[in-house]
């Protein structure tokens, strides 16, 4: 691969990396303590989380490992993240068994239930680990002989919902109200989904974007409770068993339920389906059969609805998502009259004061690596002032002059008083490790705050007095099943919590609970009643969420409330002291974890030069050092050869390359006799220092580039002097581009680089290289109309002194399409071959005009063969560019004109390759119509 092309890779995935915040904050405390199965990398101060981590993953070793059959070669590492303000982990098989854990436990959500949130997450994470490292037959020799591959992990390229939906089904315990199989949020989507249909095995093989977001975990779930149902626990450990044996590039999905069921997957699937409707209508009868009450829509069904809040004077506001555009803060009205009032981060959190002040809670990066909450207030000309910096701070209620919110950090919740300016005050409570606080509310007359907390399955309201900062809480009520949504209306305390397995807003009224609401799926968020009576909501319907507006409340069940409460079931079971102990700390060092645990052989060929050797890629556990490796050796022409390919922290790559190239050769019998050819060497560096926001990231960078080519004749005089190019470059980029969900690509905002390229600190004198330098500018622009999207793009480039030329024509930038490339040379022109010589110049001038639009959400994978296709999309498009050598602008402007059609092309359930089809007509000398095929968007 060109060294150009490298770089560019590198850097679409390290701004990719940067805004999503996913780089692990280096620190000269991070320590490794192992235990029994289990090896954890934390800081010094995460000491306890990093023994309540390993607790709950010995916990989950034997459940896993034996209802799997398999046991995880070496220690698993884990690794403790606490960057960002969301329940979540991960886990990968690659380059060795990793697990991420998110210490931030969940507060709203499916992932809210009655379990221990690290109990809940290391069960899921760990059954990844042992599901992906299984292997027998075919591929465990192969793993013998070649390592980690990842060809030779069957059960990576299998669709998404069997790796979920094991997962989810592993970490459920139905009755207890752990874990989402057969809970309140997955049974709400089973019953919208019933009401507009299941998805079919083709459509659930693809993914694609189809609602719920989590329909695979959704799907895979149920469908591993109806095959233990039906066929027995062990019809789903068989069906891994032989999964796990399929040979390298043939994931056998159709065939491999036989072995246990005697059925096919597709009829299984149907046969799934027709169960699923008939369990979801029997368990959803004491739902359906009472009229639902809440209210007439107001907007949806939407991609998302997040929070709402009650105006004075009866107004709702309300966070909603339509899936295309950016996620806005809304006004609406009783009548159902929207008023947008700004722009959000998704997720964000509201608060309305009883005189109107609007208080956001929303997460943004801060400090580069941390997705964090802050606090922001609503101004009268609808922006959002910042009063907190990363004050992790994912809940907030203004409580008279002051404000209280829950703050997170290293796992643990506490409450905490901030003045109005958001400067913090004083703790207000600080509860033990195994306690989360969920939310909070306060009165109107901001004397008293109101706090869920949650112990496993026991959740309690209690009530402060922020007039006596030192009195105990006093205990509002108990429930053994999820509450969250606490506001305050004219009432009293209302909420939404988990009754009879549903969602729906309460009130408490003296020593009982009143139910506002009666809901077919679930109530997701409300805004308390108003003055009025009425009551804003969110609920879960087919398609996505509907905002409702109930014009009265009356009460519709009175339930005692209790005093006490625990979770049904047992308690998380014991470990043995000696499995779950952690070992002594010991300083982290890199090279512990960053060895090799792969290779692969690598042969090239060109005309009669064949090389051949082997390649290997690794990391640390910490993701601070990850390198590609390949060493080769041509034999013919003694010349050792390879790359490689060394990332630091996520800001600074160094690639090297050395390969041959035929130019010269004498056809023979068996093979060719090369006569002449090149030996050429690349180097590149580049450092990006960041400044990242989730709606803007800037950057700026730093780098140098060699590019020595050789010529080399094996039975003559040696060659001519050898072609060097160097050359040091500085880049700034900024980039306020966004999608969304349904949107096709990028459909707002704009990204501009600028590139400089300087040949002069090399220049030597007496040689012919270039001592010149070069300025480039690419500007992308994007404006949504519905779904599609106009897309502009304007490229602009200069020399000074002696150069490499610019040469314009065909489909492919590196520039534009994967990030920045040091010494590149071509700028894309469309209907041009790309040799022309009257396109070629010191400098370049191309300007690009897209309609962008989504033709069909095809969302279909195939089992045999295992091939799907999710959105196609085309493109009508206008290029107009030239180059020259002297003077301000071309001679003479070259134009194209042409289609293009982008498919979503899925390989295997897990490649994902996006594949553009075109056709251009350059419309002036020399005219010409060409087609070509490319992978991504021309820019």
């Amino acid at each position: 691969m060109p060294l150009t092309r490298i770089l560019a890779i590198f850097s679409c995935c390290l701004f990719t990396s940067f805004a999503s915040a996913q780089s692990i904050e280096p620190a000269k405390d991070w320590q490794t303590a192992d235990s029994a199965h289990f090896r954890v990398n934390y800081r010094s101060a995460w000491r306890a989380q990093a023994e309540r981590v390993v607790q709950a993953a010995e916990r989950a070793y034997p459940k896993v490992t034996k209802a799997l059959a398999w046991e995880p070669r070496g220690r698993t590492e884990i690794l403790l993240i606490d960057q960002y303000d969301l329940a979540n982990g991960f886990s990968t098989p690659l380059p060795y068994n990793i697990i991420g854990v998110f210490l931030a436990p969940p507060d709203k959500g499916e992932l809210l239930d009655n379990s221990e949130w690290l109990d809940l997450l290391l069960t899921h994470e760990f059954t990844h680990t042992v599901h992906l490292d299984k292997v027998r037959g075919v591929p465990g020799v192969l793993q013998t002989i070649f390592g980690r591959q990842p060809i030779f992990f069957p059960n990576m390229f299998e669709p998404g919902w069997a790796i979920e939906g094991l997962a989810v089904y592993n970490e459920s315990e139905v009755g207890t109200g752990r874990g989402r199989l057969l809970g309140p949020v997955f049974e709400a989507w089973l019953r919208a989904e019933a009401k507009s249909g299941f998805l079919s095995l083709r459509e659930i093989n693809a993914g694609g974007r189809a609602l719920p977001v989590s329909k695979s975990y959704l799907y895979g779930a149920y469908f591993y409770e109806f095959l233990a149902r039906k066929y027995g626990p062990d019809a789903i450990y068989k069906g891994v068993d032989h999964y796990s044996g399929n040979p390298p590039m043939w994931p056998r999905l159709h065939t491999n339920p036989v072995n246990a069921t005697g059925k096919t997957m597709d009829v299984l699937w149907d046969e799934f389906l027709v169960d699923l409707k008939q369990q979801v209508q029997e368990r959803a009868q004491a739902v359906t059969r009472v009229p639902e009450a809440v209210g007439e829509r107001l907007a949806g069904p939407l991609f998302g609805v997040g929070a709402v809040a009650a105006l004075p004077g009866g107004a709702t506001l309300a966070v909603l998502d339509d899936g295309v555009n950016h996620t806005q803060l809304v006004k609406v009205s009783a009548d159902g009259k929207q008023t947008v009032l700004a722009d959000v981060n998704r997720t964000a959190e509201l608060n309305v004061a009883p005189d109107g002040r609007v208080l956001v809670a929303q997460p943004d990066i801060c400090n580069w690596r941390y997705l964090a909450f802050d606090l922001y207030r609503l101004q009268d000309d609808g922006e959002l002032k910042q009063l907190t910096h990363c004050a992790r701070l994912r809940h907030a209620v203004q409580a008279g002059d002051v404000i209280v919110g829950l703050q997170q950090g290293q796992g643990r919740t506490r409450m905490v008083v901030f003045d109005a300016a958001g400067q913090q005050q004083r703790v207000l409570w600080e509860p033990p490790a195994e306690v989360t606080l969920i939310d909070l509310a306060a009165s109107p007359d901001g004397k008293q705050v109101s706090v869920v907390s949650k112990r496993e399955g026991d959740w309690r309201v209690e009530s402060f007095d922020l007039t006596q900062p030192g009195a105990a809480p006093r205990l509002l009520f108990t429930h053994n099943a999820p509450v969250h949504a606490l506001t305050h209306g004219p009432l009293g305390l209302e909420f939404i919590a988990v009754r009879d397995g549903v969602f729906n807003v309460w009130r408490l009224e003296g020593d009982a609970w009143v139910r506002l609401s009666h809901s077919h799926t679930r109530v997701v968020s409300h805004g308390g009643t108003q003055a009025d009576g009425s009551l804003a909501l969110t609920v879960v319907a087919p398609g996505g969420y509907e905002l409702r507006r109930m014009a009265a409340t009356a009460p519709l069940q009175r339930v005692p409330t209790v005093a006490t409460a625990t979770a049904p079931g047992a308690a998380s079971a014991p470990v043995p002291a000696s499995v779950a102990a952690l070992g002594e700390p010991q300083p982290y060092q890199s090279w512990r974890s960053m060895y090799p645990r792969t290779w692969f052989p690598v042969i090239t060929g060109d005309r009669g030069l064949v090389a051949v050797g082997a390649s290997t890629f690794g990391s640390d556990a910490l993701g601070w050092h990850q390198y590609a490796v390949s060493l080769q050796y041509e034999a013919r022409q003694n010349e050792l050869l390879g790359s490689l390919q060394y990332l630091f922290q996520d800001q600074h790559l160094l690639t090297l390359q050395r390969d041959l190239s035929a130019r010269a050769w004498k056809s023979g019998s068996d093979q060719d006799d090369v006569t002449s050819y090149d030996r050429n060497t690349r180097a590149q560096w580049l450092s990006v220092l960041p400044w990242l926001r989730l709606d803007r990231r800037i950057a700026f960078g730093v780098g140098a580039a060699l590019d020595h080519v050789e010529r080399v004749h094996p039975e003559a005089a040696p060659g001519g002097l050898p072609r060097t190019e160097r050359l040091l470059a500085a880049l700034f980029s900024y980039d306020t581009s966004g999608d969304n969900w349904w949107s096709e690509g990028a459909n707002r905002g704009q990204h501009a680089t600028l590139l400089y390229e300087s040949y002069r600190p090399f220049a030597r004198d007496g040689r012919n290289d270039y001592d010149g330098s070069v300025l480039r500018f690419d500007w992308r622009g994007f404006v949504p109309v519905g779904r599609s999207v106009l897309a502009l793009r304007h490229t602009e480039a200069y020399a000074r002194g002696f150069t490499e030329r610019f040469q314009l024509g065909g489909a492919i930038d590196p520039q534009l399409q994967l990030g920045m490339a040091l010494n590149n040379r071509d700028i894309t022109l469309r209907g041009y071959r790309g040799d022309e010589s009257r396109l070629r110049g010191a400098n370049a001038r191309v300007t690009s005009i897209e309609w962008r639009m989504p033709v069909a959400d095809v969302d279909r994978h195939f089992m045999v063969p295992a091939v799907g296709l999710n959105r196609v999309s085309a493109t009508a498009f206008f290029d107009i560019g030239g180059a020259w050598d002297a003077g301000h602008r071309p001679d003479a402007y070259q134009r194209g004109v042409g289609l293009e059609l982008l498919s979503e092309v899925k390989l295997l359930y897990a490649l994902g390759l996006q594949l553009r089809m075109g056709v251009a007509r350059g419309l002036d000398e020399p005219k010409g119509t060409r087609g070509y095929l490319a992978v991504g968007r021309a820019f």
